[in-house]
């Protein structure tokens, strides 16, 4: 049975990503699409999400996934996909954010230090009108940046805590004899009016060398024909 790794069995700072091929039979691929993305929609313990999804029709059906939760909600979609075909492939992938985490926790707390600073010297009296306005803009812009770096500290946040899961779902052709027979029959008139299409094409290109070498072959004829006289 298709799992994951375990939580408990987890670096803090590690962030998983894995992805998963499912080959289904014909007309089962849209049902089977929609049970991952109502049982994700569902699963609000597991803080699942579905960041994003498309489906394609026609003669070869697929359809794809990609969905965030917690690794017991991976193992549980990863099991509802595996149940609607076959698991033709499975992978996982792990990313090590520690190095990113210290920089922005770094960072954080360079920005905390210099925002105290600003505050202090906000709080001083006897500065002008001049220094009060350049002191309001640095204020400002070292707000953004904290507020820019939080994003990113709860963004590391959501990758250590919550997984992400690829789904690939693939039609899986029943061939029968007359399969070929029907798909060659439903091309036909696509391949027919291609055909068509090639034919006045290849006449187009034709047309003026067939007009050159009539001439030249007529030159040639009158050209004998003098000689021939002689």
């Amino acid at each position: 049975m298709a799992s994951v790794v375990a939580p408990k069995e987890r670096d803090k700072f590690l962030a998983y990503e894995h992805a998963a091929t499912i080959q289904t039979d014909e007309g089962k691929v849209k049902p089977l699409f929609d049970r991952l993305v109502a049982a994700c929609e569902a699963d609000r313990d597991n803080q699942c999400a579905l960041m994003k999804s498309s489906v394609e029709g026609g003669r070869y059906e697929a359809a794809q996934l990609r969905m965030r939760a917690k690794s017991a909600g991976i193992n549980k979609l990863l099991a509802l996909a595996a149940a609607g075909g076959e698991l033709a492939r499975q992978e996982t992938s792990v990313e090590d954010l520690a190095r990113p985490v210290a920089d922005n926790a770094k960072r954080l707390e360079m920005l905390h230090a210099y925002q105290q600073k600003l505050d202090k010297l906000a709080r001083k009296p006897g500065l002008d009108a001049d220094a009060l306005i350049k002191l309001a803009k640095e204020q400002a812009s070292v707000q953004s940046e904290l507020e820019q770096a939080n994003g990113e500290a709860a963004h590391l946040l959501a990758r250590m805590n919550l997984d992400i899961l690829n789904v690939t779902i693939q039609s899986r052709e029943r061939q029968s004899f007359w399969t070929p027979v029907r798909y060659a029959a439903e091309g036909f008139g696509g391949n027919l009016s291609s055909g068509i299409a090639s034919v006045v094409t290849g006449l187009a290109y034709l047309l003026p060398w067939l007009l050159v070498m009539a001439l030249a072959f007529w030159l040639l004829r009158k050209l004998w024909r003098k000689v021939a006289k002689k």
